[in-house]
């Protein structure tokens, strides 16, 4: 079985990435680009932010790439037509062999089944099966009170055990014990730096076999039934159904709850006032990314944030009205994260105590 099909049947194989905001979907994502240039293919890229711009986006953008980003909302819920629009125009380009949707962090793949699995999109695209990524050094925190990191693990059909080079070995036998509890029928694959031990082939294949025994055209003599479920499918996906509407109303709440706030980063800051502001996070923040500039470097500098882990580096930013910063989490205090931005402007910045801390 191959990755990409006959270019004359023109189904083209498209991938959904899903997984916890700092899960290192991105880098994944990155991983998979990587082997399909080497191998002398040509991906077609669809991003999905929860947020006004694509910091994602910028990372992977390639020259020569195709790529539609989604910034409008989260494709599970306000976004979900977009998405569906953005994979029917990206597999008409004859210049794209494969899809590749980078889910935003909040996405919720039960609520994407349902778009996913629509027949007019299945006559353009063939949707391979959903891939989770997640943290293997986070994993088991977040999920003990976080249900939407639990549901992405639960609704995947590949998990993608991401950073396994940041866990002992004693972690890593314990978590792929636990994550078939959660998901019984998904293979597992681990992954280093964002490359699965097994292989990017490997996984891509495995993804589109999952996708093509969910997504079976109906006979031609059956005019009611449009698209059919086989019996493995159905062992493996009929919990999905059930509590629809608890899940809606749970869902909901949890992005009413979780908002992204960006601030415009056009001056240089100090870095190490704004290493020591990032170190300073309450854990109410989920997650930190965006494009800044440092006082006396020239260079552009993408820095990503996540509970634990800090990473800065310089990188080619070729428009710097994106230089922003997006800080995502629960009832954030922007007026709090605006004022320790400004103090990283200044040459000596006031402390001010963290929200609910003072």
């Amino acid at each position: 079985m191959s990755v990409v099909k006959a270019q004359e049947q023109r189904r083209v194989p498209a991938y959904v990435l899903v997984g916890f905001l700092g899960s290192g979907k991105t880098t994944v994502l990155s991983q998979l680009i990587e082997w399909c240039v080497n191998a002398g293919l040509k991906p077609g890229l669809i991003i999905n932010e929860f947020g006004d711009i694509s910091i994602d986006g910028e990372e992977v953008r390639q020259v020569g790439l195709q790529m539609t980003e989604l910034t409008s909302g989260c494709v599970c819920c306000t976004a979900s037509g977009d998405m569906t629009q953005a994979l029917i125009e990206m597999a008409s380009r004859p210049d794209v062999d494969l899809i590749f949707l980078e889910a935003t962090g909040l996405a919720d793949p039960a609520d994407m089944l349902d778009e996913l699995t629509e027949f007019f999109l299945w006559q353009c695209v063939e949707v391979g099966g959903i891939i989770s990524v997640v943290d293997s050094k986070r994993f088991v925190e977040l999920s003990e009170d976080n249900e939407l990191a639990r549901r992405q693990v639960a609704y995947a059909d590949v998990l993608v055990m991401n950073k396994c080079d940041l866990i002992t070995q004693e972690w890593r036998d314990a978590l792929a014990d636990t994550l078939p509890i959660l998901a019984p029928y998904a293979k597992i694959f681990a992954a280093r730096e964002g490359l699965p031990e097994e292989g990017v082939e490997a996984l891509l294949v495995h993804a589109l076999a999952i996708g093509r025994e969910r997504h079976q055209p109906a006979p031609a003599d059956d005019h009611e039934q449009q698209m059919h479920v086989t019996p493995a499918e159905h062992s493996h996906h009929d919990h999905h159904d059930h509590d629809e509407h608890d899940h809606d109303h749970a869902h909901g709440q949890a992005h009413e709850s979780i908002h992204t706030v960006s601030f415009p980063l056009d001056q240089p800051l100090d870095r190490n006032r704004f290493e020591q502001l990032l170190e300073s996070l309450p854990n109410t923040v989920y997650r930190a990314k965006g494009f800044v500039s440092f006082v006396g470097k020239k260079a552009t500098f993408l820095f990503q944030y996540f509970p634990g882990y800090i990473h800065i580096r310089a990188f080619p930013l070729h428009d710097r009205s994106l230089q922003r910063g997006v800080f995502i989490g629960q009832h954030l205090e922007k007026a709090w994260l605006a004022e320790q931005l400004d103090a990283c402007r200044e040459t000596t910045a006031p402390t001010a105590a963290q929200p609910g801390n003072a």
